[in-house]
């Protein structure tokens, strides 16, 4: 939203009139630029003034919320008229002294905060800060091609200890990894705040990282949050954006002018991030897409300071494809919301570098328990990927389960024409089609199952189950990934409903419903693009870190599912029975952070360490470390050089879909030079990849076997099985694929 129009400046009026004022203010990265060091990011005298000015003000509560240690904070606002929160939230200073929030115990970060510091000391530009409750290493001033070698060390430390010290937690900001307690967060600052500007407040929060992002979750209605977008454009609780830390203090000064009863002009106010668009402008959308989670267009800062775009391979597979039938893409915001409040949704102005228009529902807090996390993945996921130990049922979550549908269907009745394609994905809308066809909806819909279909006797387990396939039938074309998937839904039609089945299509109701098994694909030439040096540099410090070491690469959101634990276990098993290839070879396991909150997966976290732990002190030397846990995420170009380094990829999920991993690694490979794919039987890319080294993750001593035989290949096999595993990859992209199934789609009406 331009500030210079004229609504945008009357709304930021009355705020700025409003009595009480509560103020909620981050330091570095927003009312502080960036520095070097964190010495030298210290508040000027005009930001010192500013703050003072504004907290002398009538009717005015003003706060600086930092991550910045008691004393050092003091030293700049010895005002008592500022208050203070320091170390995320963990002390805080408000009308008399300072005071603790919660009992908190830091000696625990002593020995963290010593291994830190020698780890430091061996990379120059290294820097540990220690605080009273934290501890945070800053890399600021490490030369880029050697952050990556000092990061596999660091989160090797620092995960060791988050996995002793539950109640601590590991967080990345801007250039800085922190430790700090988990119970310590920005967010109890704006109801300490609210309370001690009295009355009925309105709140402005600026901040600029993910830990303020806390606190623009549980601003109010009324209140206003800001982001400054110092760093990468990543997606925010907040409403309006500012981009640095000059129009920060812009418009705070206008904001004291309109206080003292001065009239001045605003040199800059917040820009609104998303604006709603007119439904008549909608109406006329050609496919609208429909997923949980919306697509993360990221941009990404490069070298030479162009702008670029991150995206994730669903997003290559349907963004071309929206583009040109003029699409939608509806999903959850990301955001949940007192379940009391009504819930808020919202559509793009396709002013982004994307193209696509977004459109998302905000999430009540109930549905993310009840739904989200309750049903979609207590529920479907373990049933769909028969663990049914682990299968979850409450009524409350199948009465979530279709209230979200409902609520998704409310948005887009309106906003498509009635004879729009819709694209449902997923298991999260298994209920879509038919929600949108007591609306009326009479186009074409279709769903493709990302995940595995279970076999009837699973399947069956749901006491919702024949209700579910009823609703699927409302589709008129069910893709999946393999034709075991398929047979595996005609089997549970046939004895489910009084349906009739053949090889490819179910008719019930007086309805057609088409069934395929159309395999996602990956866009293969985007891992062989040449890497930007600072990519390079990265990865050449980790694998200086393994010497002359084999690499075998694993690479996986962390998930029960994806056979982790029992993968250790292999790579151990393997150095007992071929103990010639102690010192020769080293796994390194890339764990994707995955649903954190959820119980059963931060003991999954903590089973993968432990394992680690006793491998490496079982088996480890002075000079090789056996395996090298990293609980993170890595970039595209990260992953292509890793997978193009590894002598094997180690693909052996218990139960998938597909996995693209397994593509993406033969992908990246040099084919004169090729690595061997170790992929599970039980994996759906298993079917078209049959060239690859296939084991069973259930079974440990054979899957070390298949691990010492893919480690002893020998070139011209390598090369033979990699060739015929790239033409599979080839023949099949994310863009036909996506293609290929709207095509399927229309044909079906």
């Amino acid at each position: 939203m331009d500030g210079s129009n004229g609504s945008s400046t009357q709304h930021w009026l009355t705020l700025a009139r409003h009595t009480p004022l509560g103020i909620l203010c981050d330091l570095d990265g927003t009312l502080v630029p960036f520095a070097r060091t964190p010495d030298e990011a210290r508040p000027d005298a005009g930001a010192i003034d500013l703050v003072n000015t504004l907290a002398a003000q009538p009717g005015v509560t003003m706060a600086i919320v930092s991550g910045r240690p008691k004393a050092w904070l003091e030293a700049f606002f010895p005002s008592p008229h500022v208050f203070l929160v320091a170390e995320h939230g963990a002390a805080r200073r408000g009308m008399g002294a300072w005071e603790n929030v919660g009992e908190i115990d830091p000696a625990p970060l002593e020995e963290l905060a010593t291994r830190l510091e020698l780890l430091a000391g061996r990379h120059p530009g290294a820097l540990v800060e220690r605080k009273q409750t934290t501890v945070a290493l800053h890399y600021r001033q490490v030369q880029r091609g050697r952050r990556g070698e000092l990061l596999v060390e660091a989160y090797g430390i620092i995960d060791t200890f988050v996995a002793r010290n539950p109640a601590f937690e590991r967080l990345e900001g801007v250039l800085v990894a922190e430790v700090r307690p988990a119970s310590v967060k920005k967010s109890s600052a704006v109801p300490w705040v609210r309370e001690l500007a009295g009355g009925s407040p309105r709140l402005l929060a600026l901040g600029d990282d993910v830990t303020d992002e806390h606190m623009f979750r549980v601003v109010g209605p009324t209140d206003e949050p800001i982001v400054v977008r110092t760093t990468e454009r990543r997606r925010t609780a907040a409403r309006w954006e500012l981009d640095d830390s000059n129009e920060v203090r812009a418009v705070l000064r206008w904001l004291h002018g309109v206080r003292a009863g001065q009239t001045p002009l605003p040199v800059v106010l917040p820009r609104e991030i998303n604006q709603r668009e007119p439904v008549a402008a909608l109406a006329s959308r050609d496919l609208l897409v429909v997923s949980n989670r919306l697509p993360e267009f990221r941009p990404v800062e490069g070298d030479d300071g162009e702008r670029k775009r991150s995206v994730g391979g669903l997003v290559s597979a349907l963004e071309p494809a929206l583009r040109s039938r003029g699409g939608m893409w509806l999903g959850w915001s990301g955001k949940t919301v007192p379940s009391s409040e009504p819930v808020t949704t919202g559509v793009s102005d396709q002013s982004d570098a994307s193209g696509v228009q977004l459109a998302w529902v905000d999430y009540t807090e109930s549905w993310y328990r009840d739904y989200y996390a309750g049903f979609c993945n207590g529920t479907l996921w373990p049933l769909f990927h028969s663990f049914p130990s682990r299968v979850e049922m409450s009524d409350a979550g199948w009465s979530a389960y279709r209230e979200v549908h409902e609520a998704f269907a409310d948005f887009a009745a309106p906003h498509t024409s009635s004879r729009a394609t819709i694209w449902a994905h997923d298991y999260h809308l298994l209920l879509f089609a038919h929600v949108m066809r007591q609306r009326g909806h009479g186009g074409p819909m279709g769903h493709f199952l990302h995940i595995p279909f279970p076999s009837l006797d699973i399947f069956a387990m749901l006491p919702w189950a024949a209700q579910l396939m009823d609703a699927l039938l409302d589709y008129d074309l069910l893709g999946f990934h393999t034709p075991q998937h398929v047979a595996n839904f005609l089997a549970c039609a046939s004895a489910l409903l009084p349906a009739k089945v053949s090889d490819d299509v179910v008719k019930h109701r007086g309805r057609e419903t088409h069934v395929a098994a159309m395999p996602i694909g990956i866009i293969p030439d985007a891992f062989q693009e040449a890497p930007e040096p600072t990519v390079l540099e990265e990865i050449d410090g980790l694998m200086r870190i393994l010497g002359d070491a084999k690499l075998v690469l694993g690479v996986d959101r962390l998930d029960y599912t994806k056979g982790i634990p029992e993968r250790l276990h292999a790579f151990g098993r393997m150095l007992e029975m071929f103990p010639e290839w102690r010192g020769k070879v080293s796994l390194v396991q890339i764990s994707v952070p995955s649903r954190a909150d959820v119980p059963l997966y931060a003991e999954q976290r903590a089973t993968i360490e432990a394992i680690v732990g006793r491998l490496n002190g079982e088996f480890g030397e002075a000079a090789w470390v056996p395996v090298r846990y990293l609980y993170r995420s890595y970039g595209k170009q990260q992953l292509s050089q890793l997978y193009r380094a590894a002598a094997v990829g180690y693909v052996t999920p218990l139960r998938d879909g597909m996995n693209l991993v397994a593509k993406e690694y033969v992908a990246a490979q040099d084919p004169e030079e090729p690595g061997v794919l170790m992929l599970s039987q039980f994996a759906g890319a298993a079917v078209e990849m049959q060239d690859a080294v296939l084991t069973n993750p259930y079974h440990i001593d054979g899957m070390a076997r298949d691990l010492d035989r893919s480690l002893r290949m020998r070139r011209d096999e390598r090369k033979a099985r990699h060739a015929k595993l790239l033409a599979t990859v080839e023949r099949s992209n994310a863009v036909t694929w996506a293609e290929s199934f709207l095509d399927a789609l229309a044909s079906c009406r």
